[in-house]
């Protein structure tokens, strides 16, 4: 992994209980409804959730594409996830930390990514529209039983 310069952080309070959330972030079913970092998009996810697992977003709109993918570091559910992230800009790879901290009925997420600086202007923009659709897709779909 490349010597990261900059540490983006990311925070958004839920309206959801965060086995919810963890569930939205590791189901590639449900991960496909929301992870692309484009307005207009769509994504097709393949995961293997473990760690040393592997996963590929293929992010697509009629505009552009992207294909992050990476390694599963850490996995703890519901509180933590961490990975790897390879860039579709230069072919860099670096540190994606996801932590859910419980609030009340709903949960505060914090996703901090390490990467090159020249790198945090695009991937901020992009995590931010990809959390925008999280929110989005967590408010319109009823809950089910493998969420609580």
């Amino acid at each position: 992994m490349n010597k990261p310069s900059h540490s983006l952080q990311i925070t958004r309070q839920l309206k959801h209980d965060r086995t919810r959330v963890f569930s939205a972030l590791t189901d590639p079913a449900k991960m496909a409804q929301w992870f692309f970092g484009m307005k207009g998009g769509r994504a097709k996810v393949a995961n293997d959730l473990r760690p040393g697992g592997t996963y590929v977003i293929e992010m697509s709109s009629d505009q552009k594409t992207a294909t992050p993918k990476g390694t599963y570091l850490e996995i703890v559910p519901p509180e933590r996830l961490v990975f790897t992230w390879l860039s579709c800009l230069d072919g860099s790879e670096s540190k994606v930390t996801i932590e859910l901290f419980e609030q009340g009925a709903g949960t505060k997420l914090v996703l901090t990514h390490e990467l090159p600086e020249a790198q945090v202007t695009p991937h901020r923009e992009g995590w931010t529209v990809c959390l925008d659709h999280l929110e989005i897709f967590l408010s319109r779909v009823p809950a089910t039983v493998g969420d609580r």
